[in-house]
């Protein structure tokens, strides 16, 4: 039975608001085309596998904006060491690349509408992402960052979803209930069931039907009001039932 009216809303980042424009294989394909170099898609494939596990374990170091800008030169050296080791002139705008990531998202189209709505309905809003710091920025430049009142990015704070402490920092800085707190994300253990363990509640953004059989899940972003809607209806039906 539903109890808590939901005040505040946590969002997920990547293929919840946002999403990269194309495959990063292709951005950098792009990128090195522009450098007079001509790469196929398969081998930048494969040289960005040889390179993920080094960028996972120096991310678990970056706390600042400045960490993050030392650790994306250490990742082009490794991808042009692997994949084309003749230009190492180009380490210094690899890394720049990089660093300006923001340019390689879109934003999903109902991502701007449904923060809006949630807006103007006074829900509270937040961001609790696993990102490098610069998550802030992203999403300044991107126009989204004036909707949340906090933005808790895991390698700032040095903790990682599925650990539930992460939410639980967004709880603290809102000063909001677990129990009427909405994670909204595309992942279910990340975002959905470690929000469960923090005591909040949660709602799986499954865009590509690849879920079916999780609830409560929605299909679209734009669902989320209506879903709201609905939760508060059902949650006073036990209030208004006669006697």
């Amino acid at each position: 039975m539903v109890t808590h009216t939901i005040t505040a809303v946590c969002f997920d980042v990547g293929d919840t608001l946002i999403a990269n424009r194309r495959p990063m294989r292709i951005l950098l394909q792009d990128f090195f085309i522009e450098h007079d170099e001509i790469l196929k898609r398969d081998a930048i494939a494969e040289a960005l596998d040889a390179v993920d596990s080094r960028y996972t374990h120096l991310l678990k170091q970056v706390r600042t904006v400045d960490d993050e800008r030392r650790m994306w030169l250490e990742v082009a050296r490794d991808l042009l060491d692997v994949l084309l080791p003749r230009r190492r002139d180009l380490y210094p705008a690899l890394a720049q690349w990089y660093s300006e990531g923001w340019k390689h998202f879109k934003v999903f189209r109902d991502a701007v509408p449904t923060l809006r709505k949630l807006r103007e309905s006074s829900y509270r809003l937040a961001v609790v992402s696993n990102w490098e710091p610069s998550l802030p920025m992203t999403l300044e430049r991107l126009g989204l960052s004036s909707y949340f009142e906090t933005v808790v990015v895991s390698s700032i704070e040095g903790l990682w979803k599925p650990d539930a402490r992460l939410f639980q920092i967004a709880l603290d800085r809102m000063r909001v209930s677990p129990e009427q707190t909405l994670s909204v994300g595309d992942h279910v253990e990340r975002d959905i069931k470690t929000a469960w363990e923090a005591g909040m509640q949660g709602i799986l953004l499954d865009r590509f039907d690849d879920y079916p059989q999780f609830s409560p899940r929605l299909r679209d972003l734009g669902e989320l009001t209506a879903w709201l809607q609905l939760h508060e209806q059902q949650r006073r039906i036990p209030d208004e039932a006669p006697r």
